[in-house]
């Protein structure tokens, strides 16, 4: 068996790539968002002086994998099982790309103490005449900040 896994190796490979090429961007964007919260969180921990741990860090690997076979396991489900007209890895990347843009928005409010995400329903909802008072206050924040350093 060693010997056929060993001389067959490339021919695994492309059928592996091949049953993967579909949610090729799917796993891309996760993966991605993963990323982007880890960096998020490093920039949290140097600015507020937090200690960086290993166990903190290895969370981003258990995501990315947990989240990964999420994807796959959905995806494969869905293609060989279920046979439905929905796509189902889809929505399940979309919740998982929601919880860690959740994250994402959790960790730029602890660094900065804005609110994206009010305010973006404050400009939504109110106007242009919102959006000029908030890039105001966004200003005024700034100049305290470099006051105090």
């Amino acid at each position: 068996m060693k010997t056929w896994i060993v001389t067959h190796f490339n021919s695994l490979l492309i059928a592996i790539i091949a049953l993967l090429t579909p949610i090729k961007p799917l796993l891309l964007t996760v993966g991605f968002l993963i990323a982007v919260d880890f960096i998020f969180g490093l920039m949290r921990a140097y600015k507020l002086k937090e200690k960086i741990t290993s166990r903190k860090a290895s969370n981003t690997i258990s995501k990315m994998v947990l989240y990964t076979l999420c994807v796959l396991s959905v995806f494969f489900l869905d293609k060989y099982i279920l046979e439905t007209t929905l796509n189902l890895a889809k929505i399940a990347a979309g919740f998982i790309s929601l919880v860690e843009i959740k994250s994402i928005l959790e960790t730029f409010e602890i660094m900065t103490g804005i609110k994206i995400w009010d305010r973006l329903v404050k400009i939504v909802k109110r106007g242009t005449s919102e959006t000029k008072d908030l890039l105001d206050e966004i200003e005024n924040k700034e100049d305290k900040d470099e006051k105090r350093n």
